[in-house]
């Protein structure tokens, strides 16, 4: 073949080539920047606020039924009932999303939070302490009907509590949510505590920490529902102590 021919075959493969090569080269995301991007839009596929409930397994006891909040602020409420048992586990904090997978994480008084696989709008699945789907025929999911029915926690709670013009106000320092406060329980002892420690400004939050319940009350003008404290039992005041926000 004259050599003059043979080179300029050469050169037309090889822009072939390169012209193949160029066309990959942002024609599309790839597989593994896909399932990046899937996996936190399958998180805000989620319809809330909602309520997922289901019943999983128990190593040592009959199930474990769950009832979880979800609200959109990013807030939890959980509700753990150990069938058989009277054991009832209450907690509550804030939830976020996994950037990088389809699982939101729950974060509240544990060391370790929980976490949850979202499998759909309406369907999450518990996954194991690392993050990893739990190898089971089991059940595993929580699911929810769309709609939201708030469980009541009887926990210990701390926070930011004020009492200025007859009413008492606390502020959850794990939610930042602020609640009224119902003067029944243990309510008086958290009221002259108070007023001791926040001589001589009345208003001044002050931290306080108590065994008591976040649970519906009826509002003080109308007839609604809403979330409210009641105090069980009052452990103490910090006045120089305030929230650490994480």
């Amino acid at each position: 073949m004259n050599p003059v021919r043979q080179n300029l075959m050469i050169l037309c493969v090889g822009a072939a080539f390169l012209l193949l090569a160029c066309q990959g080269v942002g024609a599309g995301p790839s597989a593994s920047a896909k399932g990046q991007s899937a996996a936190p839009a399958a998180v805000s596929s989620l319809r809330l606020p909602a309520t997922f409930k289901g019943t999983l397994p128990c190593a040592d006891c009959e199930g474990i039924r769950y009832h979880l909040d979800l609200w959109p602020d990013s807030i939890f409420h959980l509700r753990q009932s150990y069938l058989g048992t009277p054991v009832v586990a209450d907690d509550r904090g804030r939830w976020h999303k996994d950037p990088s997978r389809a699982i939101i994480l729950l974060y509240g008084r544990r060391e370790r939070p929980i976490q949850f696989e979202v499998k759909g709008p309406h369907t999450i699945r518990l996954l194991d302490q690392q993050g990893r789907p739990i190898q089971s025929s089991l059940p595993y999911e929580l699911t929810s009907d769309g709609t939201l029915t708030p469980t009541d926690l009887s926990l210990e709670l701390f926070g930011m509590f004020r009492y200025m013009a007859d009413a008492a106000r606390f502020e959850d320092c794990l939610t930042g949510r602020s609640y009224p406060v119902a003067t029944e329980g243990d309510y008086i002892q958290l009221e002259r505590a108070y007023q001791e420690a926040a001589k001589p400004e009345p208003g001044v939050p002050v931290m306080a920490r108590f065994e008591g319940d976040i649970t519906r009350r009826r509002a003080m003008e109308g007839s609604a529902l809403i979330p409210t404290i009641v105090v069980r039992r009052f452990i103490g005041v910090w006045p120089d102590q305030r929230c650490e926000r994480r």
